[in-house]
């Protein structure tokens, strides 16, 4: 049924399958991946990251340049304000820790970035290893597009484009 050492698609998929067009003749996976820049109409997709912690920050600044972003890294609130304050970074999605010490937190710069005239069509994304529903709520009824528990993992950063795509779409 699946070609040698191939793994069979997740259940859903197989499901999805069922209700869809039948595979064509080159078999499922000859398809290519679609890319979002089918339809965002960019090259590059300018990721700031605002993380405290040097091991995270590094981690995460990998795993989304793998996933193709441009990451534009800061190490507290105060240094990301700056850089969205500078016209010039062209910045399209922040992705924020929630909890950070330094005097500005991930609230209060999602606070800053919603209030503020030109970085308000900005998606921001907060994350946090602290993921209690109230946490969750005060982020999203704040303005925050999504909320990612940590430890962060490739697969929820590969659709990042989506927030930038509805953005330009609303």
């Amino acid at each position: 049924m699946f070609p040698l050492g191939a793994r069979p698609p997740p259940p859903s998929a197989m499901d999805r399958h069922h209700h869809q067009q039948p595979p064509s003749p080159q078999g499922e996976h000859a398809a290519q991946p679609r890319c979002w820049e089918e339809f965002l109409h960019r090259k590059t997709i300018r990721v700031l990251l605002v993380e405290t912690d040097d091991s995270t920050r590094q981690v995460v600044t990998a795993l989304l340049r793998h996933c193709m972003y441009q990451v534009i890294p800061a190490e507290n609130g105060h240094q990301a304000w700056a850089y969205l304050q500078d016209m010039q970074s062209n910045i399209d999605l922040v992705l924020t820790e929630v909890f950070m010490h330094g005097g500005l937190s991930g609230i209060d710069l999602l606070g800053r970035i919603m209030n503020h005239e030109v970085c308000k069509d900005i998606p921001v994304i907060m994350m946090s290893s602290h993921d209690s529903m109230g946490t969750v709520l005060s982020c999203l009824s704040n303005g925050a597009a999504d909320f990612l528990a940590k430890p962060i993992r490739k697969n929820e950063l590969k659709n990042l484009w989506a927030h930038v795509w509805r953005r330009s779409h609303s």
